[in-house]
C-alpha cells in the first residue's frame, strides 16, 4: 500500500476538492457548453477524491472525535441540495447542485477521520 505522510495526504484531499468544485461551479455558469476534456478531468479528479477519502478513513477509523452528533447532524447540507434540486424549475441549477450535493455528502463523512489523521503520527518503534 502506498506510504503518504497524514497531513500531505489531507493536502492532496483539499486541492482535488477545490479543483473538483471550481470544474463544477464553472460548468454550471458557463454560458457556453464546457469542452469535453474538462468532463474527463472532473472525472478523474473524482476518482482521486474518492481513492483519498477511502485513505483518510482507513488511517483515521480507530477513534474519530465528535462522531455522535456528527453523524445526527450529517445529512442536513445534502437534503438541502436535494430540496433545491427537487425546486430546479425555478433555480436552474441542474448542473451545480448534484455536483456540490455528492462532495459535501462525502466531504463531510471524510471530516472526523481527517480530524484523527491530523494528529501527528506517532514514530515506529
Amino acid at each position: 500500500m502506498i506510504r503518504l505522510p497524514n497531513r500531505f495526504l489531507l493536502f492532496m484531499a483539499c486541492v482535488a476538492y477545490l479543483v473538483s468544485t471550481y470544474l463544477v461551479l464553472y460548468a454550471s455558469a458557463s454560458d457556453v457548453p464546457v469542452p469535453r476534456w474538462a468532463g474527463y478531468l472532473d472525472v478523474g479528479v473524482v476518482l482521486l477524491i474518492v481513492f483519498l477519502s477511502f485513505m483518510i478513513f482507513w488511517k483515521g477509523k480507530d477513534n474519530p472525535r465528535f462522531l455522535p452528533a456528527y453523524l445526527a447532524a450529517l445529512n442536513i447540507v445534502p437534503l438541502i441540495f436535494l430540496g433545491m434540486w427537487v425546486y430546479r424549475d425555478s433555480l436552474d441549477f441542474n448542473i451545480l447542485l448534484p455536483g456540490l450535493a455528492w462532495r459535501t455528502f462525502l466531504f463531510l463523512h471524510t471530516l472526523p477521520y481527517a480530524l484523527n489523521v491530523w494528529k501527528p503520527e506517532k514514530p515506529n518503534e
